[in-house]
């Protein structure tokens, strides 16, 4: 089977798995959201933006790291991946405990001083259980990704996503009814009994279809490989982490400066990042997926100096991630409405999605972007690029979020996004050739993306309004998009030469 077979077929595998997960999760999260409320949710996403935080410092760049390197080793025809793994997960091991100790240790003060509310204190404590087991599972993860061993990997984390849903749902039936303390101690318990369950599968997996080390190679050698790629990414993630968290941290504090009070200031929060941001992202899956695997894909390429090869599959990648990505930004802007109460059975969070929607392009195209850049070696670029993004964004979140509110805060978003891929991107066009078509990839999908929507809402406009809400918003969005790919065939968006590839792709 050819490379491009198998990266397209892992990328529908792990997509559809991601969708599957991520239904769940969105799922899980109206659960949630109508269990503690919107204030229980913002309380919640400042103690997961610090646990966001440790996960960072407890991998250290270790997914990537695993992933690069028996990438780069079976390119060269080497069979030594276990031997890599065993330095990575040693590795992933000697950060984690350190993290969970440090987190431990400081959980008090960063409680009341840093989130500023003493009911985080014990959630935090709770979680520093699972960093080890997180840590040493990203370096399992980037080994089945480098691999391609995904089918039965994919199979396990969707049982996770089960058993923390499980045993969530189970210690929160035991909570006392509006404590938050005790509400985001259930939901904290259950990420850590699931991270330890996800570790128990995916090591006993990783035994039983890895194949033994049929050569050694110098530890100081692997060691310094190792070091080479984690160090810039687990700087550049840690210091954009730190940023961020501390970015998360000042935004309650900056809409109580607006006007709101605590808990209102917790609610505007938990709506902007537990119900819109996840539905705007919802889609992403596939491109999420995608560039996990274009790291080792490139990186391949890379190592065997393949130019003209690497060129071909970022001209096909950035012409699917802005097709895709369009018509997604569209269709959420159009159905804003519909979805927000097809989801959470409320209009909460529909200003805020139709308000970031046009960002989705540039959101989407950014994650390829970032896998292209980490394929072809250009970690530190990316780590220097994460750090300023992220110091401009709390710079921003502290100006401009006392001043104008929930608004001030999508001010940031947006700045942050196009900072991010400007930077990203122009360094793409430095490292590789990039073709982009403005007509072809940006303005014949946009106007496509439009005329399918409006049509929409002049056909549905006919039909009487029902009570069915979830049922028409899937009915709308499904008419929509095949209108949408219609339109793109009919205008040449995608030509006869790509549809030849695509099902190359597909046949047997």
């Amino acid at each position: 089977m050819s490379g491009a077979k198998i990266l397209f077929k892992n990328t529908l595998l792990l997509t559809a798995a991601s969708f599957l997960m991520r239904t769940v999760s969105v799922s899980f999260n109206v659960y949630l959201t109508n269990r503690i409320g919107a204030d229980g949710i913002g309380l919640f996403q400042l103690i997961f933006a610090v646990y966001a935080l440790a996960i960072t410092f407890a991998c250290s760049g270790i997914r990537l790291t695993a992933t690069r390197l028996v990438a780069d080793n079976l390119a060269l025809g080497k069979k030594n991946s276990r031997q890599l793994v065993r330095y990575c997960i040693l590795y992933s091991l000697v950060c984690a405990v350190v993290t969970s100790a440090v987190l431990l240790i400081f959980s008090d003060f960063i409680g009341t001083k840093w989130i500023g509310d003493p009911r985080s204190i014990a959630p935090l404590k709770m979680l520093c259980v699972s960093l080890p087991f997180v840590s040493i599972s990203e370096a399992l993860d980037g080994y089945f990704t480098a691999v391609g061993k995904l089918v039965r990997y994919t199979f396990v984390q969707f049982l996770e996503q089960v058993f923390k849903i499980t045993v969530t749902v189970i210690a929160l039936n035991k909570a006392v009814a509006g404590d938050l303390r005790a509400s985001c101690l259930a939901v904290t318990f259950g990420i850590s009994a699931a991270e330890i369950f996800s570790l128990m599968c995916v090591y006993i997996l990783y035994r039983f279809t890895s194949e033994k080390s049929k050569i050694s190679e110098s530890g100081r050698k692997i060691v310094s490989r190792l070091l080479k790629i984690s160090i810039p990414d687990a700087v550049g993630s840690e210091m954009r982490s730190i940023l961020m968290t501390i970015e998360h941290l000042l935004i309650p504090a900056g809409l109580k400066k607006s006007g709101s009070n605590a808990q209102n200031a917790l609610a505007s929060y938990g709506v902007i990042h537990g119900m819109s941001l996840p539905l705007l992202l919802y889609p992403s899956a596939l491109l999420s997926s995608l560039s996990g695997l274009l790291i080792p894909e490139i990186s391949s390429h890379h190592i065997s100096g393949s130019k003209v090869r690497i060129s071909y599959i970022i001209s096909r990648v950035l012409h699917i991630t802005l097709i895709f990505s369009i018509g997604t930004a569209g269709i959420m802007y159009f159905n804003a409405d519909r979805l927000s109460l097809a989801v959470y059975g409320n209009v909460d969070s529909a200003f805020y999605i139709k308000l970031i929607a046009p960002l989705i392009p540039i959101m989407y195209t950014d994650m390829s972007v970032d896998g292209m850049l980490k394929g072809l070696d250009q970690q530190v670029s990316c780590m220097r690029y994460n750090i300023i993004d992220a110091a401009l964004c709390v710079i921003l979140v502290y100006i401009l979020v006392p001043v104008m509110g929930v608004e001030g805060y999508v001010v940031v978003i947006f700045a942050s996004e196009c900072i991010n891929f400007f930077l990203s991107f122009r360094r793409l066009t430095v490292v590789s050739e990039v073709r982009v078509e403005l007509f072809k990839d940006i303005l014949i999908p946009s106007l496509c993306v439009i005329s399918s929507n409006l049509f929409k809402n002049i056909v549905f406009g006919l039909f009487p309004v029902t009570t069915a809400v979830k049922s028409t918003a899937a009915v709308e969005i499904v008419f929509s998009v095949v209108l949408y790919a219609v339109l793109l065939l009919v205008f040449r968006a995608v030509d006869n030469e790509e549809l030849s590839w695509v099902k190359k792709l597909i046949k047997p």
